[in-house]
């Protein structure tokens, strides 16, 4: 009767740590850090559908015979689930060796000798499998059946959960349309980079982007069309782009990209990049190739030390409209002089 009330016990903790979390890969890593607590295994294993992600947990003594069995096995139940073949090769294995907690072992060749598979399933839709693995034969009864039944209900559960608050997470920082950070997200990215801007010394360069004569586009060929226009752009400056730069929909036909650690010298060179990109990749309108353009400013620190974001911001939008005023498609920087709040370098 201890025996029961313990594992009971034990159940109940597993399938309240998997319960307790929100994010994807820490569901997986709750199941897999205390599921040997309750099971005679030397393996825990997961393979998600969705993104063909395997996680593998292990007992340090796990041989690498084992370990591939487990793997393979992992995915054959899943085909056989799903009806869908998968190769080994499109399979991202992932590890994780630790120190499991051995219940009961008798002699093993380090052959996967036992098993439980059982498939991940919310409301009617297959989101994986997950398998209980043990290199000892008969290594499950039904009670561990039952227990394994309920902690497999639990983790789907909670993975579904788990999309729909990551679903609401890129809700609140994507621009529905582009896919690009959106104003809220962005203005939380700028006020980071502008504190470690201020208190590291380092360099720091923002680049507004606005489309020429939008307006015309959505009167011309429709707001569609407009859409389209947005997505175009949206992709030619994440290509313009490098890894750690940061892009968003500041507003309407409006861009705002964060360069980190960058040098006014080589924000230029970036936007006149991204300058070059749009005018040399006409977009498609029907039977119609439309030549789009852009106008650009720049605000850097150290050229300038405003005392906040907003101001930041502000300065790149003033020399913005310097670009436009001098004709649009081209690029200027902002330097507050007492002739003109905005110094223009023509881009052509």
């Amino acid at each position: 009767m201890r025996i029961i009330f313990k594992n009971l016990r034990t159940l109940w903790s597993i399938i309240n740590a998997i319960n307790t979390n929100d994010e994807l890969t820490d569901i997986i890593e709750a199941a897999g850090s205390k599921i040997s607590h309750l099971f005679d295994i030397l393996a825990f294993s997961i393979l998600l559908k969705e993104n063909l992600n395997l996680y593998i947990y292990c007992d340090e003594s796990s041989s690498r015979l084992f370990v591939d069995e487990v793997a393979k096995n992992t995915i054959k139940t899943l085909s056989f689930i799903t009806g869908e073949s998968l190769a080994p090769e499109q399979i991202h294995t992932h590890i994780e060796k630790r120190g499991f907690e051995l219940l009961r072992r008798g002699p093993s060749d380090g052959r996967l000798k036992s098993h439980i598979s059982l498939p991940l399933i919310n409301e009617g839709k297959v989101l994986g499998c997950a398998s209980l693995n043990s290199d000892q034969t008969n290594a499950f009864d039904a009670q561990a059946l039952q227990f394994f039944s309920l902690i497999t209900y639990q983790i789907a559960s909670s993975m579904k959960h788990s999309q729909v608050f990551s679903s609401m997470k890129d809700m609140a920082i994507y621009d529905s349309l582009t896919h690009l950070y959106n104003r809220r997200r962005i203005d939380q990215v700028l006020e980071e980079e502008f504190r470690n801007s201020w208190s590291s010394k380092q360099p720091l360069s923002i680049i507004m982007v606005d489309i020429d004569h939008f307006k015309a586009i959505n009167d011309q060929y429709g707001h569609d069309e407009g859409d389209k226009a947005l997505l175009h752009i949206s992709s030619l400056l994440k290509q313009s782009l490098r890894k750690h730069d940061i892009v968003a929909r500041f507003g309407g036909e409006e861009f705002l990209v964060v360069l980190p650690k960058t040098i006014m010298k080589d924000a230029l060179v970036i936007a006149e990049r991204i300058r070059r990109s749009i005018e040399a990749t006409p977009l498609s309108v029907g039977h119609k190739k439309v030549t789009l353009t852009v106008s650009l400013g720049i605000a850097a620190i150290p050229a300038i030390w405003p005392k906040s974001k907003e101001e930041l911001t502000k300065c790149a939008d003033t020399a913005l409209y310097e670009a436009k005023g001098k004709g649009r498609n081209r690029v200027c920087i902002y330097f507050p002089t007492k002739d003109s709040p905005a110094k223009g370098i023509l881009s052509k």
